[in-house]
């Protein structure tokens, strides 16, 4: 199979922008952004923002309340690089001298220039796209800053995040360019004075002083380097630092789902903000490196008017939002020394904040909000629109998958001697299954014709549940040959809190005790702060109704569980959940009387390959034909294969780049998610940013073929951060957290 042909897009699902180019006027009632990542004044005092999942670019004025321009493509009656619509536009750099705006078009690999008057937005020219003066174009283009050079002038510096080469494999690299877009030079190491090296490993934000130093947030490393500019580069892209470079070293995040990534550092004035290394905080420094501040908790400070209450969860959801600052990511300043505008894409807004007490270097500085903009992405579909989500983590199919009859399973042999030996709990089991039974023949012969004509039928066959963590609940939509249709608003509701992030769905083979629809799917939501995992069942109606007690607490201990994500469980009852911040797999088992109860903790034994000697780091789970259970190890760059019963069988997988049509797929960088359907393991390479598809075979897996979909078009089937994903009958649905769709793909 050619590959890169075997997956072909079928559709998206889900709401995005519904302004079109060009609009400008009061913000419309019920506005909303998408994943908004770059934010910045310009000369003007008028507000620039990277709505990156909607992928254009917003001019407002300076109170949020007006829609000065909105840009799908830099000039988009015209011809040549100007016509060319943005994708996924991330970072925005003001001129300090000229009415000149920088925007990093990350999909289009270049820089797009803006020049801009009291009343007229235009297309100035284009650079990086291109080789140039003996440099290589930019692969994906992500921080940016303006460097006043010391004769004058200004140099612009691009941090090309993922850029890789097959002689220097896994360094990236930061691309000085002159004013006008020609390339300068490049470098990708940061040497300190002491001879000691500082690869650039996915370099995102990028800041300067007014001296001349650039602020590079160093990822992947969970750094963040400065370095004199103007610094000599040598012949292998090394700088030497003529000063130590770190200026703020962090401990790394655990697990994909954990927030506190240090992606952006911003500096104003004499302060230097690093948001979000520190979940939900933004930390301010001095120049110097020393910590001064903490940004997190805020209070209104204005009078917005009623915010709408469609759900049950909107008076909890609009507290949250206008008490905390939420996972920011980039700050401005804005129009006074004492206002900052601050993007926060997992919620989907921007925030225009007044904060005092900076300058006295004041340990918890007072902090105000004074307006925001992005109402909550929670629309729902209807006959002429998907609905609206917002940080989409999870979907998974309703219909039973296809077992084997026999699968060699012996509960008793599993069980704890507390349930196997109690003779109290063996005559609750036996008193269960009597009691279970006769209901069950009673519902099938009265009940069962009835649930058949309800709408609920039609989703248990052909429908889907989506997990819209962001809005703290569960969307149902249906297949229809090669769409996804919303569903029944009133087949599945529920109200869910904060922090579910996986779903899984258990077929049980006989009728559970407590069912009210005997026989019917259990749904298994993990909730990543509390380490618990919630059951819902389905009522005749299609609500969604809770299923005995939550199993798991938070904790290290045995049957405790830190940061749940991936689940997968067996047609036995048999639950695999990845525990993440534990870095293990936790087995559990479902009985016929409903309890869940605690089997074992398993990980990979690192002495089975010497090849990986860092932690076990799981982020997804799935069972094979064969009930093998099969795991992402993200930071590992691997897949790692158990049996059943926990015990290390074999891996496959190694870091490195992967470039669409590449005929060895084993490359990984960070892979996230999988899913297993029959014979095929379809695995979601993040870093990479492909879909991959393989076949499972006794020992290893066999590579197939993969896309790339990072800079394709939504329509084309773009993603930006996919997550967890279902696969059945040779067709994959993928959750992306960030442009906030499902994208199907069929192979």
């Amino acid at each position: 199979m050619d590959t890169r042909t075997c997956f072909q897009h079928v559709t998206l699902y889900g709401q995005t922008a519904r302004e079109p180019a060009g609009f400008h006027g009061e913000v419309p009632e019920h506005f909303t952004l998408n994943s908004p990542v770059g934010v910045a004044m310009d000369r003007l005092q008028r507000i620039w923002i990277c709505d990156t999942g909607n992928n254009r670019v917003l001019v407002l004025d300076q109170t949020l309340s007006t829609i000065l321009q909105i840009l799908q493509a830099p000039a988009p009656d015209s011809e040549g690089p100007g016509a060319l619509e943005f994708r996924m536009p991330f970072h925005v750099c003001a001129h300090p001298d000229k009415n000149l705006m920088f925007i990093t078009d990350m999909g289009n690999g270049r820089v797009v220039v803006m020049e801009y008057a009291a009343r007229r937005f235009g297309f100035a020219f284009a650079f990086g796209d291109q080789a140039d003066n003996a440099g290589s174009p930019l692969q994906d283009p992500n921080g940016i800053a303006l460097v006043l050079k010391p004769g004058g002038g200004y140099h612009v510096h691009v941090n090309d995040e993922f850029y890789h080469t097959e002689t220097d494999k896994m360094r990236n690299r930061c691309v000085r360019y002159d004013e006008h877009g020609k390339y300068v030079d490049e470098f990708r190491t940061v040497i300190d004075p002491d001879g000691s090296r500082h690869d650039l490993y996915w370099p995102q934000g990028l800041s300067a002083d007014a001296s001349g130093n650039l602020y590079l947030a160093n990822t992947g490393s969970y750094e963040v380097l400065k370095c004199a500019s103007d610094a000599k580069i040598d012949a292998d892209y090394c700088l030497q630092g003529d000063k130590p470079v770190v200026a703020h070293r962090f401990g790394p995040p655990s697990g994909m789902a954990v927030l506190n990534i240090m992606r952006d550092v911003n500096v104003i004035g004499k302060h230097v903000f690093v948001p979000d290394h520190v979940a939900n905080t933004i930390s301010v420094y001095d120049l110097n490196g020393k910590l001064r501040a903490s940004l997190s908790g805020m209070r209104p400070s204005w009078n917005h008017g009623d915010q709408p209450i469609e759900s049950v969860t909107d008076p909890l959801y609009y507290a949250i939002e206008n008490a905390v600052l939420y996972s920011p990511y980039a700050i401005c300043q804005g129009e006074a020394p004492d206002i900052f505008f601050v993007s926060e894409p997992m919620c989907s807004r921007i925030v225009k904040l007044r904060i005092t007490g900076l300058d006295e270097d004041h340990p918890q500085p007072a902090i105000e909000m004074i307006t925001s903009l992005g109402a909550r992405r929670d629309q729902p579909g209807g006959d002429d629109a998907d609905p609206m989500f917002n940080c989409l983590t999870a979907i998974t199919a309703l219909a039973p998958r296809k077992v084997e009859s026999d699968t060699g399973f012996d509960l008793d042999a599993t069980l704890p001697d507390w349930i196997k030996f109690n003779p109290l709990q063996r005559m609750f089991m036996t008193l269960s299954e009597n009691l279970t039974r006769p209901y069950a023949l009673w519902f099938d012969t009265w009940m069962r014709p009835l649930i058949d004509r309800h709408p609920v039928t039609e989703v248990m066959a052909r429908g889907s549940l989506i997990l819209d963590a962001g809005n703290w609940r569960i969307k149902a939509c249906l297949s229809a040959e090669e769409q996804l249709l919303p569903a029944d608003g009133r087949v599945l509701d529920g109200c869910f809190i904060p922090g579910d992030l996986g779903m899984a769905v258990y077929h049980p083979k006989t009728a559970l005790s407590g069912q009210v629809c005997p026989g019917s799917p259990l749904l298994l939501v993990g909730n990543f702060n509390t380490g618990e995992i919630c059951l819902y069942q389905v009522d005749p109606l299609g609500k969604l109704l809770n299923y005995g007690l939550p199993f798991g607490i938070y904790g290290q201990g045995e049957g405790c569980m830190r940061g749940p994500q991936g689940m997968a469980v067996s047609a036995d009852g048999e639950v695999f959940i990845v525990d993440s911040l534990n870095n293990r797999i936790a087995k559990w088992q479902i009985l016929q009387t409903g309890q869940v109860v605690f089997i074992k903790n398993f990980r990979w034994d690192p002495r089975v390959s010497d090849r990986h000697p860092a932690a076990f780091a799981p982020c997804d789970v799935a069972l094979d034909a064969n009930n093998r259970v099969v795991v992402v190890d993200q930071y590992n760059n691997r897949i790692c294969v158990f049996d059943r019963n926990g015990n290390d069988l074999w891996c496959y997988g190694q870091q490195g780049y992967w470039e669409e049509g590449d005929p060895d797929g084993s490359k990984f960088m960070l892979p996230t998610s999988l899913a297993i359907d029959g014979e095929f393991l379809v695995l979601n390479d993040l870093v990479n940013r492909a879909l991959k598809l393989f076949r499972i075979e006794d020992r290893t897996l066999s590579f197939v073929g993969g896309i790339s979909l990072f800079k394709l078009s939504l329509p084309q089937g773009g993603v930006w951060m996919p997550f967890f994903m279902t696969a059945h009958n040779r067709q994959v649905q993928i959750a992306d957290m960030a442009y906030n769709v499902v994208q199907v793909f069929k192979y």
